[in-house]
């Protein structure tokens, strides 16, 4: 009986949380309709807290993440978005909607991972959303980027918001822009986004300087200007409270003289707010006049974003106003005496369902607009537009890099040139204003270099990038492993990567003949000398050691890396299963390690570079996270003893074995340098004169320099040659045989040796040979570069 009291308690202290988590989010609810996102996502915070049920939970981090989503804030965005997936698993359109501000965050992969998980649960989306073909092009347009150059203007971008930019008429010594940078010591802040309202300011490029003198006590600071030797941009002004009132100002334009600026605000009308408006003012002797409302739309109605033609007889904005296709959509209306026509409607291929913002109409009738419709690259895009000669608009998004997976928006060109000014949100989110410039082909090489078997990236990897011109650029990775190249066009580039502790790699690159713009794009896994390196794909038959064909193939990628590194020797390592004796499987894996050596050494690797090591059964495989990975009854640092296998079915064994039986190489020094005998192992060769081993000359691969000591009578037996501990031999002729000694990969070198045995009364002098073939030097210097 006491039970039931206790139970009724915690009955009603489950529905008193419940109430309130359903109180916070039904004031949050009601802020979305107002559209005070930032406020309204504070109560879905605290409403999330409060709920206990998983399901609900899901349901109000959705409504949270889509506040910010509205906000432009797609780091949070994604946050709450996985913390809906996390309380309902099932959750699809928090899925998809991850997807897409994964995109906009640049994590491309996170974004394929949750589209095809989205399309996973939604099967009947597959062939009408946008979700998979947005990542290919993405790459595509990346890959084969628009001719125009991109940079970050450094002059008027603060810590806030920094956007729409917009030169004064003609005059390009004097920007304009709208930041949300706290204004004044205004504290109030706006309830849609949680930041300072936005105001409108502006910058001079000029060489004057002004400077403020010390305060002094009881004194006033003074302000002087001074004249300098070079121009830049003055620091950021507001343009007065004129204009910038306590609510959010922004988006402007200019006359073609730059007498007339609309911009768009958001303060009262009539003691009302009325949504955004937008007004005129007129600028005389550097002075503002009184603001001016521009009656383009009803009272109820917002308009904002305005652009007008050259003439000064158009203005296109933008509005939500009844009779659109949805969001907002560009209007137009025309100059009517001292006010503007009715608005029109701009049509379709301009407007669409999504919210087509920012208009820009240059004096070309290029119109300019960003838009978030399918089709993009993830937020915000540029599109130009242009009348065909039947007065249709013909609507082409202007593409990477003026589009990114950010937003990108508010376009403004100079006068009759390709280049200008815009927004993007790009770099960690935040909107900052760029610069393009127009350039006839531009090629770049960027990528990131990771560790091949963490996937982790390098930091202050080397990249040294040499040209078929002869130059070269070094750089270094930056903390993520990325790098970033220019190239030139028709030439062969090669990428020489190393860092300490680390085998070298190499990437090559080439822009012969091509003539789009491209950005090449590479991850280059650099391998760890300090645990062993498994070689794939080296195959043997049953009981034998002899390589396949496939397994020669494999080891020509070893030869390259042997090259790459020529100062690491390295053991190369054949390991069996459990099959068999100890003592059978011991002698034909080292067979096995002696047969891929021999193939090593007949690709031209110095024989005192390498060492085969046959482990037979002795040292089982330990389980790496990868292989964990692809084979799900195995756990990591699992080691395959025989016990161990013996515990798995069938088929497990089979891959347990498949995976014991392995070859693998290792680095035993980085210090190698290579003798006068390490291209022919001594005694490799039968034949001797005496205490003189006698290598084939014929049999040394690749270019080299020796030393001839004589040509000798096929029959006879030249004492001079037994002075020396090993010498090669080549037929001339059927009679005759050259006889020499050292093999040199550096002339001086051989020179040298030459010298040393001419005084001991022999003549001698060098010859350069290639592949058993006697060369000129000439060709030998060729061939060497």
């Amino acid at each position: 009986m006491k039970l039931l009291p206790f139970a009724g308690i915690l009955c009603s202290i489950g529905i008193l949380i419940s109430c309130s988590s359903k109180s916070y989010v039904n004031r949050g609810d009601k802020m979305v309709l107002s559209g005070r996102y930032y406020h309204a996502q504070a109560m879905y915070k605290k409403g999330y807290k409060k709920q206990k049920d998983k399901y609900q939970k899901g349901g109000i981090a959705f409504k949270s993440a889509s506040c910010f989503d509205k906000i432009n804030e797609p780091r949070k965005a994604a946050s709450w978005y996985r913390k809906a997936i996390m309380n309902r698993d099932t959750f699809a359109d928090a899925v998809r909607n991850l997807a897409y501000a994964e995109v906009k965050n640049g994590k491309l992969e996170e974004a394929e991972e949750n589209f095809w998980e989205y399309l996973d649960l939604k099967p009947e989306m597959k062939e009408t959303d946008d979700a998979g073909k947005i990542l290919k092009r993405i790459s595509y347009w990346q890959e084969f980027p628009g001719r125009y150059k991109v940079q970050l203007l450094k002059d008027y971008n603060s810590s806030s918001s920094d956007f729409a930019p917009v030169y004064m008429g003609k005059d390009t010594n004097v920007v304009f822009f709208t930041s949300n940078r706290k204004y004044k010591d205004r504290p109030k802040k706006d309830g849609v986004t949680g930041e300072y309202y936005t105001n409108i300011y502006q910058s001079h490029y000029s060489n004057e300087v002004v400077r403020k003198s010390r305060k002094k006590k009881g004194r006033k600071a003074k302000t002087r200007k001074i004249i300098t030797d070079t121009y830049q941009w003055s620091k950021p002004e507001g343009i007065g409270d004129t204009i910038n009132t306590e609510m959010n100002e922004g988006a402007s334009c200019f006359t073609s003289d730059g007498d007339i600026m609309y911009f768009t605000s958001s303060k009262k009308i009539n003691k009302d707010y009325q949504g955004t408006k937008i007004y005129a003012v007129q600028r005389n002797n550097g002075e503002w006049g009184r603001t001016a409302l521009q009656t383009l739309v009803p009272d109820s109605i917002s308009a904002g974003h305005p652009s007008i033609s050259g003439d000064g007889t158009i203005m296109y904005f933008i509005s939500d106003m009844p009779g659109g296709y949805g969001g907002n959509d560009i209007w137009m209306s025309k100059k009517s005496g001292s006010g503007w026509s009715q608005a029109q409607n701009l049509g379709k291929p301009i407007n669409t369902p999504s919210d087509e913002l920012f208009p820009y109409i240059r004096n070309n009738g290029m119109l300019y607009f960003a838009s978030d419709r399918e089709g993009g690259m993830g937020g915000l895009d540029i599109y130009q537009a242009q009348r065909n000669e039947n007065g249709v608009w013909l609507v082409d998004n202007m593409k990477y890099p003026i589009n990114s997976t950010a937003d990108d928006f508010a376009i403004h060109f100079q006068e009759k040139l390709e280049k200008g000014m815009f927004t993007s949100s790009r770099r960690k989110g935040d909107d900052n204003i760029y610069r393009f410039d127009y350039v006839p082909l531009q090629f770049t090489f960027s990528g990131q270099v990771i560790d091949s078997e963490t996937k982790k990236p390098v930091e202050k990897a080397k990249i040294n990038l040499v040209s078929s011109d002869g130059e070269q650029s070094i750089v270094r990775t930056d903390k993520e492993g990325k790098f970033f190249f220019e190239l030139k066009p028709d030439l062969e580039y090669i990428a020489m990567v190393s860092n300490k502790g680390y085998l070298n790699g190499k990437e090559l690159v080439n822009t012969l003949n091509i003539d789009l713009s491209r950005n090449f794009k590479s991850i280059i896994g650099l391998k760890p000398i300090e645990k062993p390196i498994e070689l794939p794909n080296i195959f043997y038959d049953f009981g034998s050691w002899s390589l396949r064909e496939e397994s020669k193939e494999a080891l020509d990628g070893l030869v390259e890396t042997l090259n790459d590194n020529p100062k690491i020797t390295i053991e190369l390592g054949s390991h069996s299963d459990f099959v068999g004796s100890k003592s059978t499987n011991k002698e034909i894996s080292q067979k096995r390690a002696q047969s891929v050596v021999d193939y090593l050494i007949d690709k031209g690797i110095y024989w005192d570079r390498l060492v085969a090591q046959g482990y037979g059964e002795s040292q089982p495989r330990k389980i790496t996270a990868a292989i964990a990975k692809e084979h799900n009854f195995l756990k990591i640092d699992d080691i395959l003893t025989e016990s161990r296998i013996e515990k798995l079915n069938s088929k497990q064994k089979e891959i347990a074995n498949q995976l014991n039986r392995r070859t693998e190489f290792k680095v035993l020094s980085t210090d190698y340098m290579p003798g006068p005998n390490s291209k022919v192992k001594p005694g490799s060769e039968s034949g001797r004169i005496g205490n003189t081993l006698i290598q084939d000359l014929n049999k040394v691969e690749g270019v080299f320099y020796t030393v001839q000591i004589g040509a000798f009578d096929k029959k006879s037996v030249p004492v001079e040659v037994q002075q020396f501990e090993v010498v090669f031999r080549a037929k001339i002729n059927d009679t005759t045989t050259r006889y020499t000694t050292g093999i040199f990969d550096d002339l001086e070198k051989a020179n040298a040796k030459a010298k040393i045995i001419n005084k001991k009364g022999i003549k001698a002098f060098v010859i350069a040979y290639n592949n058993g073939k006697k060369i000129t030097f000439a060709e030998a210097k060729k061939l060497k570069k």
